[in-house]
């Protein structure tokens, strides 16, 4: 019987797949940025889209996932601001904003208590 003298070299599979992710983290990245400049809407959908990624991918990388949660709350307080600065009276937008402001304040309860 012959006994096993050889390893397997996976030295190759092990830098190809970190070269893979490496591109792919790259591609997310161009992705968010090309669509900051373009001042376009960031989230979950747009970026996969953008970056030709799925979103379960963004949702399982918890560096990709928190940046673009972190922008996607940067645009929506920035859009309260400037509905605050422009205040309409009591019109929809007025109500939207005021709904917009109680969805995130109870987002923030709920992660609080979690």
């Amino acid at each position: 019987m012959s006994e096993k003298t050889w390893e397997r070299d996976t030295s190759g599979l092990i830098a190809h797949a970190k070269s893979r992710k490496e591109a792919k983290l790259k591609q997310v990245n161009e992705a968010i940025t090309t669509l900051l400049h373009k001042h376009q809407v960031v989230n979950f959908n747009t970026v996969a889209k953008a970056a030709g990624v799925s979103k379960v991918y963004l949702y399982s990388q918890p560096l990709l996932r928190e940046r673009i949660e972190a922008l996607r709350e940067q645009e929506q307080t920035h859009a309260l601001r400037q509905q605050m600065t422009y205040p309409q009276g009591k019109t929809d937008g007025s109500r939207d904003l005021v709904i917009l402001a109680k969805d995130r304040r109870i987002k923030e309860l709920y992660q609080s208590a979690f």
